[in-house]
């Protein structure tokens, strides 16, 4: 075959590629719609697609205004798509086009009564570069096509402006969305806030056919389907706007009747049950973007679908609990339940560092507010300059955020000039509020940052009837090694008033200036309340606090809560495309390595492993430092067996833990420093929301040695290591070979 033989085969390739997604109705991969193959066809013009049912009233005042064009014919195409059952539609246009010999008209047929589907089928056969969908009940100015071609390139959206008419004939140029358009165009750059209303209607756009083809209406849904359609057209290819200007008049006459979404009547169906399943697919939107400007534009989009659903309940009580049953129905991981329960809130939430920072503490937090399933504020610090971002992990939990507060202040682990600057800067903004809410009835600290308990404390004496629960994700005062950590708080004023309040309540005075000591002791004297994430932890951290006395009222206050582990819908909010191969026992390890986490029995339990069951096992390892590791593991008889990958985004991860044989979480070595083990690794919380085998490796008398895992050895074990690793791969082969028994067609024994 030739060059041009050869180009030829592949053009017919990718054609028959996206007419099987085409059939099946499901999205074009980009690199297969983006290919040159495909796009060299694109005629420089307008396709104009009309979807139109039951039509024969309306349309010809909408045809009429495409004839009158100033645009010239060969410059675009009208796809007529006649959906459902068949009126006189087709005979009105057929006449049309045959009276005015009309030759850039084309008529379409799509036997199911389906909007979507026809606009589907439209965008199919486009070939102009640029779109724009049209109503068979609504028509366009006489330059609307020229106006918006004048304007148009292969990275913008352009928009015209939308006048509303009625049944009389009476337009209104000062609706809504002609308004948010005007608004706009006082600004020389237009941001999707902006236009947010226009931006996922169908009407009064063009838009560059190459990226329309990318996208599928849904047709699963009875209305809305415009709102999903855009509004993921918008998230995923970040378009420049443009605004025809108002004096070149290209206007959208949208015609109001009486069943248009504005004018419908409130009902369960349309106002609860159509909402929610469009607010369903915007929801999957949400994990899929790090911008933090997309993502706000996805939750203005749920937030508007949210605003039928407040009509339908009107402030009633039974009807909330009605739509709180549907809305249980669905499994959300992002749905606005500060907006369903009135946006009261009385409880706050302070975790200095919080998501979109992205560390395990601030993690767990966002976990526990979810397991609560109560609406409350949230206040944080700004961790930029020592965390990474990652927004997609707001959309797990700002459903049930009322108010973020996030404060300016340096970020510190240990000192107290940067913690009291926070802490000062909290509290007036707590105090704004208050003016608008009332104070809070609760208030909950969770510290590996320490400024998480000092601020709850000064919140606590300014409002003693509030309650305050602690949590203790790890021992603040004593450090991994047992060794005391130690920061000074250079503060007369804080000893004074701590010790006065001491005395109040009897319990012993303490000089002590070290500021870890301090963050442990104000929460055992002045909490109503104290979590800790395990048995061990309480133990230890009562029986090793310097004052001996307080073990007591410790124990009191105490309550044993276990990281929480999110349910199912979280592990499935960003599919990985990670690969793996099925035949191999694929095990998954997640974590950084130090001195006291290691996986060294790890690394030479699989090196010990009988070389043809070893061929059979892939260990995946995601970690922070992976090209650390790669080197180590360059040269060694388990190369090829151990894929080193840098960590993944939370999201993520919960859905890798999803794809894995087994998962492997150890425990932190403490023997040697402590006499119990205080850590439970938070991991094991996500492992178990995975639904797979864990492998647990443990420390005698660890809280993980106790835990129900189907795999086990102990720390430094490498004999233990290797027998898990060769009933991982007996398992699955007797696991296959009953698979292909079960396949096997049943033969009756003669």
């Amino acid at each position: 075959m030739n060059k041009f033989e050869i180009q030829q085969r592949l053009e017919e390739i990718e054609k028959i590629k996206i007419e099987i997604y085409q059939r099946m109705n499901k999205e074009i991969p980009e690199d297969l719609i983006f290919s040159n193959y495909h796009f060299k066809k694109l005629i420089n013009g307008i396709s104009v697609i009309i979807p139109t049912y039951k039509g024969e009233k309306v349309i010809k005042k909408c045809i009429e205004s495409l004839k009158n064009q100033t645009l010239s014919p060969k410059y675009f195409e009208v796809f007529f798509i006649i959906n459902g059952e068949k009126d006189q539609t087709e005979e009105i246009l057929m006449n049309f086009i045959k009276e005015h010999n009309i030759n850039h008209f084309n008529i379409l047929h799509s036997e199911e009564a389906s909007v979507s589907a026809a606009r589907n089928m439209g965008i199919q056969q486009a070939s102009k570069k640029y779109i724009t969908f049209l109503d068979d009940d609504d028509y366009l100015s006489p330059n609307f096509l020229e106006k918006l071609f004048d304007h148009a390139d292969e990275e913008s959206v352009v928009i015209s402006q939308v006048v509303d008419v009625d049944l009389e004939g009476n337009s209104n140029s000062n609706n809504p969305v002609n308004s948010q358009i005007k608004k706009a165009l006082d600004t020389k750059i237009y941001t999707y806030t902006d236009l947010n209303s226009v931006l996922t209607m169908n009407a009064c756009k063009l838009i560059p056919t190459k990226k329309v083809k990318t996208q599928r209406y849904e047709l699963g849904l009875k209305s809305g389907e415009d709102v999903v359609f855009f509004t993921k057209l918008f998230a995923l290819h970040h378009f420049h706007l443009k605004i025809v200007p108002l004096e070149e008049q290209a206007i959208y006459y949208r015609v109001l009747r009486d069943n248009s979404v504005s004018r419908r009547k409130n009902s369960f169906e349309f106002n609860v049950k159509e909402r929610l399943e469009v607010m369903k697919h915007l929801d999957v939107l949400l994990g899929e973007t790090n911008s933090p400007t997309i993502q706000q534009f996805i939750k203005g989009k749920i937030h508007a679908q949210y605003g039928f659903i407040d009509r339908y309940i009107n402030n009633s009580n039974e009807l909330r609990e009605k739509v709180i049953e549907e809305v249980n129905k669905h499994s959300f991981v992002y749905f606005p339940y500060f907006k369903l329960y009135n946006g009261e809130t009385r409880s706050l939430i302070i975790s200095y560092c919080f998501p979109p920072y992205v560390d395990t503490s601030g993690t767990v937090m966002a976990k526990r507010i979810i397991e609560n399933n109560e609406v409350v504020d949230v206040i944080y610090n700004n961790m930029s300059k020592v965390r990474d971002t990652d927004y997609r992990q707001n959309a797990m939990v700002d459903g049930f955020i009322n108010n973020r507060m996030e404060i300016s202040s340096a970020s510190s682990f240990k000192q107290w000039k940067s913690m009291k600057d926070f802490i000062k800067k909290s509290l007036k903004e707590i105090k704004l509020k208050e003016r608008k809410n009332g104070t809070y009835h609760k208030i909950y600290s969770r510290a590996l940052w320490p400024a998480s308990h000092f601020l709850a404390f000064e919140y606590k004496m300014k409002n003693p009837k509030a309650k305050w629960v602690a949590e203790f994700s790890d021992p603040i005062l004593l450090d991994i090694h047992g060794n005391e950590r130690k920061s000074a708080i250079i503060d007369l004023g804080f000893y004074k008033k701590v010790n006065a309040l001491l005395k109040k309540k009897n319990l012993p005075l303490a000089l002590n200036n070290n500021m870890f000591f301090w963050c442990e002791y104000i929460a055992y004297a002045f909490a109503d309340e104290i979590v800790f994430t395990n048995e061990n932890q309480l133990k230890y951290m009562s029986e090793m606090f310097p004052i001996k006395e307080l073990k007591e009222v410790i124990l009191k206050k105490a309550r044993i809560c276990n990281q929480p582990t999110l349910p199912k819908q979280y592990y499935h909010v960003k599919a990985s495309k990670y690969r793996i191969d099925e035949n191999k026992v694929n095990l998954g390890y997640f974590g950084t390595f130090y001195q006291t986490r290691k996986l060294n029995e790890i690394i030479e339990g699989l090196k010990l492993t009988k070389p043809e069951l070893r061929d059979k096992i892939k260990l995946h390892v995601f970690t922070s430092d992976p090209k650390s590791l790669a080197n180590e593991l360059s040269g060694e008889v388990i190369e090829k067996h151990v894929k080193v990958n840098p960590y993944v985004n939370f999201l993520e991860f919960l859905n890798f833990t999803t794809k894995f044989d087994c998962l492997i979480v150890n425990d932190a070595f403490t023997k040697d420093y402590k006499n119990i083990n205080p850590y439970l690794p938070s991991k094991l919380s996500d492992y178990k929301g995975s639904g797979n085998n864990i492998w647990g490796i443990f420390e005698e008398g660890s809280i993980l040695s106790k835990f129900e895992t189907k795999y086990k050895s102990e720390i430094g074990d490498i004999e233990g290591a290797t027998k898990v690793f060769e009933s991982l791969v007996t398992e699955k082969l007797i696991q296959k070979f009953n698979q292909l028994d079960e396949a096997l067609p049943n033969e009756k024994l003669m």
